[in-house]
């Protein structure tokens, strides 16, 4: 049997990992389509900024769920610098781990790298048939489809840059004021990132609720059984149930993040089960108060951040942007505070654009899913916010047909599963479509 991986940053590389690991002398050839050197990086591992931590203790982020103690041990076999498992160490450094199980793979013949791109995909009843940008083909009787996250189209009509883009931070001055568009992890990179490089301007983020994400502690671990989850309730009632959950565990001597850590296991369940209103619901009104307790940013990067904030380097505002106009070498903003009845300008530098992924399906700027997308074989799903995969994480196409063929796993996979753009939760992706594939052999 032969498998192909489209993609090889994390999500890739995990899947090879893990496909390669469980069909161990079933299979004949997994091969990896990437055009980087390497493989198991991606944008996210990339990073040469050692300030740019993981937003998950070492602990949760071993490849292997069913080993919690890998990467650790790892690191202690490398001499790192890593004294408990609660630690939080560089991206880049996650990367060199991630590559180095890859390389392993590699070495071991159980996995191959090819340079190159697939820009599209055909099925039949017999095989799929990848198409290379080299202008190849490849046959295979399975593909992953792993490319992780998608480009995010430049906000319209401001002249923003790229937080990931190459030269994004390039010709700044010392002290050139900057406008961060949205107030999360990314912004929170930026901000790092800036100081390094010796940035001493004000830099101001504006989000519409001017939310941080919260930080990290040592917490003590609980579990929540999933009869005591109100599975498809109403929004307003899962909210007072977590609210509650916290309560209760708090007045034990745990902690608020104890209450959103038990829920992890369960949060694609919730997900699945919420109607289409309630999704939309949860999108507009409750997904930035989720992604700031959920996804929290390590102890030692909130510290630095208070500093900046101390300083009066960096400023967040809850509004949104109404206007930008080129002035020469400067941005005049027109934005409106949350609250307020009229509109302020501001004069900066330079605007970065950290609103987070990209919700527009239709608008990729992936070869293969546009060239997917127009022969049918995928489809947007209801909320158009990502691509529909059925929780067999097959691929679903215009006519409603799952692939028989095609899987998706990691970020591709965000609207159906939501919480599926996070090492965790991955991991495990990966681990039930290598078991899916061990089956179908």
């Amino acid at each position: 049997m032969r498998i192909a991986i489209v993609g090889g940053g994390a999500t890739g590389a995990l899947a090879a990992i893990h496909v390669a690991r469980r069909l161990s002398g079933q299979i004949g050839e997994i091969v990896v389509f990437e055009p980087n050197e390497t493989i198991g990086r991606g944008l996210a591992y990339s990073t040469t900024d050692p300030r740019h931590l993981l937003n998950v203790r070492v602990s949760n982020m071993s490849a292997f769920p069913d080993e919690p103690q890998h990467l650790y041990e790892w690191l202690k076999a490398r001499g790192g610098a890593c004294p408990t498992p609660f630690c939080f160490i560089s991206r880049g450094l996650y990367g060199e781990y991630l590559g180095a199980l890859a390389g392993e793979a590699r070495a071991s013949g159980a996995v191959r790298h090819v340079r190159d791109a697939c820009i599209d995909i055909t099925e039949d009843r017999r095989a799929v048939t990848l198409r290379l940008e080299s202008g190849g083909a490849f046959e295979a009787d399975h593909v992953i489809l792993a490319t992780g996250n998608d480009a995010k189209p430049a906000v319209s009509g401001f002249p923003a840059e790229q937080p990931w883009a190459s030269g994004s931070l390039d010709g700044l001055a010392q002290n050139a004021p900057i406008l961060v568009i949205g107030s999360g992890l990314t912004m929170v990179d930026m901000a790092m990132s800036l100081d390094r490089r010796g940035h001493r301007g004000r830099v101001v983020a504006v989000s519409r609720r001017g939310l941080l994400p919260s930080a990290h502690r040592e917490t003590v671990l609980r579990a929540v059984d999933a009869g005591d989850i109100p599975f498809g309730a109403d929004l307003s009632k899962l909210v007072g149930r977590l609210r509650a959950l916290a309560a209760r565990f708090v007045s034990e001597g745990a902690d608020w993040r104890s209450a959103v850590d038990a829920l992890r296991p369960h949060t694609q369940r919730l997900w699945r089960e919420m109607s289409p209103d309630q999704k939309r619901r949860f999108l507009r009104h409750g997904r930035a108060y989720w992604d700031v307790h959920r996804h929290r940013m390590a102890p030692e990067i909130e510290q630095a951040l208070g500093k900046l904030m101390g300083d009066g380097r960096l400023t967040v505002i809850a509004g949104r942007v109404l206007e930008v106009r080129q002035e020469g070498e400067r941005l005049r903003v027109r934005m409106l505070r949350r609250g307020a009845r009229e509109a302020k300008e501001d004069v900066f530098a330079r605007i970065i654009d950290c609103t987070g992924l990209a919700d527009d399906p239709l608008k990729t700027s992936n070869p293969l899913l546009r060239a997917l997308f127009a022969r049918g074989l995928l489809r947007p799903d209801a909320l158009g916010i990502g691509i529909d995969v059925a929780d067999t994480f097959a691929i679903v196409g215009a006519d409603g047909a799952r692939s028989r063929r095609i899987r998706v796993v990691g970020p591709l996979a965000r609207a159906a599963f939501w919480e599926c753009i996070a090492i965790p939760d991955i991991r495990i992706q990966c681990r039930q479509v290598a078991e899916a594939l061990a089956d179908a052999s």
